[in-house]
């Protein structure tokens, strides 16, 4: 892993110690985060689409990091639910698009959407990214999604943000 951060601003006296940024020190030697966890930011289209993700549909969802810590965003996960939400049509990687922005920041994570195959896994093999993410405390994450199947309403994408929660020294 890298250990430069990504997506969003650093810390004004974070400086990156070793292959962890989550490791990093504050100006005065000490480390910046007191302490940190396994986390997961879940993002969902229901029920803010009750109907679903019709065929060549648009939706928009938001989520916010919380205000107590930063977040390390390492892997992506996500499933979709076909019209009828039994197991014969959960799709693992849907026929949409995506386009993920940090609006706190105004940072886009592509240049257009894109296919969500490009950049989403399952659950039993996350999309790891090439560079860990940081989204500081308090930043607001929008997902754009359309749907590219001609046939296919999707009841609910499900999609989740892996990571580390780390909290900054007060």
């Amino acid at each position: 892993m890298s250990a430069s951060m990504s997506g969003g601003a650093s810390p004004p006296t974070a400086a990156p110690q070793g292959s962890n940024p989550w490791n990093a020190v504050g100006s005065n030697g000490q480390p910046l985060y007191s302490a940190r966890n396994f986390f997961a930011y879940e993002a969902d289209t229901l029920p803010s689409y009750p109907a679903g993700l019709a065929p060549g549909a648009a939706a928009q969802i938001s989520f916010n990091i919380a205000g107590d810590s930063d977040f390390f965003w390492t892997k992506f996960t996500g499933l979709a639910f076909g019209s009828s939400n039994d197991a014969a049509t959960l799709t693992s990687i849907p026929a949409v698009s995506l386009l993920l922005t940090n609006t706190t920041t105004g940072r886009q994570y592509s240049s257009n959407a894109v296919p969500i195959a490009s950049m989403m896994g399952s659950g039993q093999l996350p999309f790891i990214l090439p560079q860990i993410t940081l989204w500081q405390k308090k930043s607001t994450i929008q997902i754009q999604l359309q749907n590219l199947s001609s046939d296919t309403t999707y009841s609910n994408v499900q999609l989740t943000f892996l990571g580390i929660k780390a909290f900054t020294n007060s």
